[in-house]
């Protein structure tokens, strides 16, 4: 095990399987880096968004998660781990993230109202948009630096930001069925699919044509409370979330079809697999933890995270063009978690 600080004791940086309760067979997805923020900070930390090409993986969150938050952004480039400052101001912590490139980051802080910029060379805060002090972001789809989406809804203590479009100069808002997005996926610039609420949570599906956004409600997904959106091409477009019990739904670019999943947990995230098939990640919060697996031909299996429940993926991404696919999430500390890095593949 390799430990490390990042100054004046601010993160203590584990490079190992360590963490992991050893099984009788070995992991699927293995814990690769560990970082387990300290003092100023406080102990629960975690990572939310992961972000990968073949040499570099951005890994996004943050320290005192749940609490006064503090953005914490960390890259492994050619294996090499690294903190990357991000600018003074933002507080809270990185909820979610988009690129285009590896030069063009967008991501937006959970409380607070900020959106981040990364344009290859440092990050920067984006200009903000007339949404309010204090104001609660969940998603971020971004296409270019002229074409960016950002999400926010209401929550029990905080506003939400509702829809913005920012187009390289100025925010516009969307009001009406777009208000309520929370989260979305672009398969093209044109072809937009995003989840929100419409009178209850989660419960509306709705598209983006180029113009303007409309929801959506297919006879298949009638009853759907949606909890995540992926789309991979406008004839491959997935939602999870729950009718009775975890289900998943999928647009062939004609129809929706309700398909079964798993388990007893709605899903979370999901990713491609490399095998034509995807990631699904569902925490039960009971161990042991674990990611599932859906192949090309609707097969389910599990995939072992770690033994103990406190090691959970939150969110993943394939390494394009091969069958290598990276974890954000947290592990186990000696206090608290620590934010944490998973790979498979």
């Amino acid at each position: 095990m390799i430990s490390r600080y990042f100054g004046s004791t601010v993160a203590s940086v584990m490079l190992a399987v360590g963490l992991m309760v050893p099984g009788a067979s070995q992991p699927v997805w293995t814990l690769r880096l560990a970082i387990h923020y300290l003092p100023p900070d406080t102990n629960h930390s975690q990572y939310d968004v992961v972000l990968a090409w073949p040499d570099q993986t951005w890994f996004l969150g943050g320290s005192d998660i749940g609490g006064h938050g503090t953005p914490k952004a960390e890259r492994i480039r050619n294996g090499i781990p690294l903190a990357v400052p991000l600018p003074a101001g933002p507080h809270s912590w990185i909820t979610a993230a988009s690129a285009p490139s590896r030069s063009d980051i967008w991501a937006v802080t959970f409380l607070g109202g900020s959106v981040l910029h990364w344009d290859g060379t440092r990050w920067r805060v984006a200009p903000r948009g007339n949404w309010k002090a204090g104001t609660r972001f969940t998603g971020v789809t971004a296409l270019s630096p002229s074409n960016v989406w950002v999400f926010g809804t209401s929550g029990r203590k905080h506003p939400g930001a509702g829809t913005w479009h920012f187009d390289g100069t100025r925010w516009t808002r969307f009001t009406g069925a777009a208000g309520g997005i929370f989260q979305a996926s672009a398969a093209t610039k044109t072809d937009i699919w995003g989840i929100g609420n419409a009178g209850r949570t989660g419960n509306a599906l709705l598209h983006f044509g180029g113009s303007f956004w409309r929801r959506v409600q297919p006879a298949a997904l009638a009853g759907f409370t949606y909890t995540h959106v992926l789309a991979l091409s406008r004839s491959n477009v997935w939602v999870a979330g729950k009718l009775g019990g975890p289900k998943l739904g999928h647009f062939n670019g004609r129809s929706w079809v309700r398909l079964r999943m798993p388990g007893k947990t709605a899903a979370t995230g999901m990713c491609r697999n490399g095998h034509g098939g995807m990631w699904v990640i569902a925490n039960s919060g009971t161990a042991p933890s674990i990611v599932r697996e859906r192949s090309a031909t609707g097969r389910w299996t599990t995939a072992l995270v770690s033994h103990n429940a406190a090691n959970e993926i939150l969110a993943c991404a394939l390494v394009a063009r091969t069958t290598r696919a990276w974890g954000a999430g947290t592990a186990v500390a000696p206090q608290g978690s620590a934010a944490a890095a998973y790979r498979t593949g």
